[in-house]
Formats: C-alpha cells, sequence, structure tokens
C-alpha cells in the first residue's frame, strides 16, 4: 500500500510539473481564437478574428516573410557545411579534427545573450552594419552544430564495405558520395535541417542584437510586448508555436534516439 501510494505521488507530481510549464503555451493558444477583445477569462468564444488582425499588419507580414527567409537560408547553409563537416570528422580521427569539432560544437554551449553581443561587438569593429544576413551568420553559427552532430552520428554507424564495394566496381569518390552516402544520411540530414529551421524561426536574443532594422517575427512581437499586451500577439506567438512544434515532430520521424543522444 505504501508502495502504491508513493507512486501515486511521484505520478501527481510529475503531472503537476508538466501542467506548470505547459499551461501557458495551452493559454497563450487558447487565447489566440478568443472572439473578445481582452487576454482575460472568461472565454467569449472561438473566433480567427486575431489572426486576419495579423495578417492584415503589413509589418507582420514582413516579419514574418524575414524569418522564413532567414530560416530558409539558414537551412541551406548549415546543411551543405555541416555534411561536410560531418563526412571529414567520420572519416579521419586526428588531433586537429577533434580541436575543429570542439570548435564547431562549442555554440551549443555558450549564452545567446554573450553570442548576441559578441557578434554585435564584432560587426561593429569591422564596420558592418547589422541587418538580416548577418541575422543569418549568427543563426548559422548556432545551428551548425546539430547538423554536424546528428549527420555524423548516422555516418558513423553506416557499413563502410558498401562504399567500399561501390569503389570495386568503378565508382569515383564523388559518385561513391552521392550514391551511396547521401542517401543513407539523407532522412538524419532532413531531421537535422528540421531542427534548424525550427530553432531559427524562434530565435529571438541573437535576431535582435544582429538583425539591425530587418525584423523577424520573434523581434516583432517583443517590439509589440513592450508597448502592451494586444490578442493579436497570441495569434503570432501560435504561428511560432505551431511551426516549432510540427518541426519537431517530423525531425523526430527522421531521426533516432540514439543520434540525438550522440
Amino acid at each position: 500500500m505504501t508502495g502504491g501510494r508513493s507512486h501515486l505521488v511521484w505520478w501527481l507530481l510529475v503531472g503537476a510539473t508538466l501542467l506548470f510549464l505547459f499551461a501557458p503555451v495551452a493559454v497563450v493558444l487558447l487565447f489566440s481564437f478568443n472572439a473578445a477583445s481582452t487576454t482575460s477569462l472568461p472565454f467569449a468564444g472561438f473566433s480567427l478574428r486575431w489572426y486576419e488582425r495579423a495578417f492584415g499588419d503589413h509589418q507582420f507580414v514582413v516579419a514574418l516573410l524575414n524569418s522564413v527567409k532567414v530560416a530558409i537560408v539558414v537551412a541551406i547553409f548549415t546543411a551543405v557545411v555541416g555534411t561536410s563537416a560531418a563526412f571529414a570528422l567520420s572519416r579521419r580521427r586526428s588531433r586537429w579534427l577533434d580541436l575543429f569539432s570542439s570548435f564547431v560544437t562549442a555554440p551549443l554551449i555558450l549564452p545567446t545573450l554573450f553570442l548576441g553581443i559578441a557578434l554585435l561587438s564584432f560587426y561593429t569593429q569591422i564596420g558592418l552594419r547589422p541587418w538580416l544576413g548577418t541575422a543569418m551568420i549568427g543563426h548559422a553559427l548556432v545551428t551548425l552544430p546539430f547538423v554536424v552532430l546528428i549527420v555524423n552520428a548516422r555516418l558513423m554507424r553506416l557499413d563502410r564495405s558498401i562504399e567500399e564495394a561501390a569503389r570495386d566496381l568503378g565508382a569515383t569518390p564523388f559518385q561513391s558520395f552521392r550514391l551511396i552516402v547521401l542517401p543513407l544520411v539523407a532522412p538524419a540530414l532532413l531531421g537535422a535541417i528540421l531542427i534548424v529551421v525550427a530553432w531559427s524561426f524562434d530565435e529571438l536574443v541573437i535576431t535582435f542584437f544582429t538583425s539591425g532594422g530587418d525584423a523577424t517575427l520573434p523581434v516583432r512581437i517583443w517590439g509589440m510586448l513592450r508597448r502592451g499586451i494586444d490578442p493579436s500577439v497570441n495569434a503570432m506567438a501560435s504561428i511560432i508555436l505551431l511551426t516549432t512544434i510540427a518541426c519537431t515532430l517530423l525531425a523526430g520521424r527522421f531521426i533516432s534516439g540514439r543520434e540525438i543522444a550522440r
């Protein structure tokens, strides 16, 4: 009986913790469909008026398109560079490559506030005006490790004899990579790209310091919140939330738990 009660207490504790963590998210999503002009109870009924108002705001549309542009460019860049780096790391082991691996993954453990300030200071020192392109550089700096680690984990699990067989049959190194290796790592690469898109679409701190006057959607929301809570903000935040959840769930279908653990 005591063991059963203890088990129940732990389940209640876990449930309360999850409720505390996800209740604010559920509230924002719920009130984005609230027909009333307030962000408090009672709930007046479901309506899409705040989404219509958001998409009717020119600045919101521009910020949304900026977020999409940044996410796409960063995803393409990190996919190419990250896959190349992962291929090099998985094929050879040396002290210099280990040092390079540590250098690539370092941004994962650095605070985004520090990175944002450091990037802004660096851009100022070299005379580079912050704009959407400099924000892309910051996003790529942080998201590149995701691609390198995930693709490298998949490459490390591949049977090298498959490539050797292709070489014995006359395939060049590039043909072996394009026809054999790349299709095998494509699911992991696609999952890594989706994680990059989810992270980039949601990033605020680095973007705030490095984008200049070219606001992305999180920066636009932050600017609106400084003037007070507008119900349309809930709709804008819900768009970010749903995009992030969709990309994360899709990424989970392509990436195994073992690769994420690595």
